[in-house]
């Protein structure tokens, strides 16, 4: 048997290979902010992501509906402001603190979905959503101390967004090509990268080919892979399911910074890697 995108346990597979990929951004993106600003390396990283998807995939664009245009460019402004929240987010924090607190997205979807299309939270959801909110508690307070500081903050906001966004692609991902939305949503996200790089920062080009290579990966592997396929892959299954595959983000970049960034994780940290581990499965569990 073939892959088929209308069986969820092949969706929901790619959907995980996809986040995956993701998770692996935390650590390239540290080490590019130490050549690029923020929108700077944004600009670079999605303009050439999208001059690869529209060369792959422009049998796609032709005759495209003004109703896809406007539903690409949802999802492309939407993502753009997820991805901005979470760079200047990893400019001020550890990329494994970023992504743990950014992961209080699992326990938001299904809320929001509760408050926009009155569709209940299961038992296990609730339940789910309560260790993971422990688990990011004890993330934050992993010093011994709470601890907001702008980064963190940072980290929240994008986790609120981070959020919504699971909800929007799976709103549009349904009504349209998801391919096609894909395709514009990286290229959105390309155009409003630049015009932020020129207005907020000066943009350069010169960098390490060390760099380069970091932001070639960051291209292909993050956001060609990572971002034009997740509408596809979640047109296959529920929000509420895609947001429990976030807690992949975590582990990986939890333990790449660990290993490759020499980052700090102290026992109450750990312990809030574990308790947010622990709500993906306690979400999967029935009845």
């Amino acid at each position: 048997m073939g892959f088929d995108i209308r069986n969820r346990r092949h969706a929901e597979g790619l959907l995980a290979a996809v986040i995956f990929a993701r998770s692996t951004s935390f650590l390239l993106v540290k080490r590019c902010l130490t050549a690029f600003a923020v929108f700077n390396l944004l600009a670079v990283r999605f303009s050439i992501a999208a001059v690869i998807l529209i060369a792959i995939f422009r049998g796609y664009l032709k005759n495209l509906k003004p109703a896809t245009l406007a539903r690409g460019a949802v999802l492309g402004a939407v993502f753009f402001a997820v991805m901005a929240g979470e760079t200047i987010a990893l400019s001020m924090t550890s990329s494994s603190t970023t992504a743990l607190v950014e992961s209080a997205a699992i326990m938001l979807v299904p809320f929001f979905v509760w408050l926009f299309f009155r569709r209940r939270p299961t038992k296990a959801n609730v339940a789910a959503a309560a260790v993971a909110f422990a688990g990011v508690s004890f993330t934050i307070c992993q010093t011994g101390r709470l601890v907001f500081s702008a980064g963190i903050l940072w980290c929240l906001a994008t986790a609120v967004l981070y959020a919504l966004s699971v909800i929007v692609t799976d709103r549009l991902s349904k009504q349209d090509d998801p391919i096609a939305l894909g395709v514009i949503q990286v290229a959105v996200m390309a155009l409003g990268s630049v015009i932020c790089t020129l207005l907020f920062e000066h943009p350069t080009l010169s960098a390490s080919p060390g760099i380069y290579g970091n932001v070639i990966y960051l291209a292909v592997v993050c956001s060609v892979f990572g971002f034009a396929i997740q509408p596809y892959a979640q047109s296959g299954t529920t929000p509420e399911r895609a947001s429990l595959f976030l807690a992949i983000t975590p582990a990986a970049a939890t333990v790449l910074g660990v290993v490759f960034l020499k980052e700090t994780l102290t026992a109450l940290g750990a312990v809030g890697v574990a308790l947010i581990l622990a709500s993906f499965f306690i979400a999967n569990r029935r009845g």
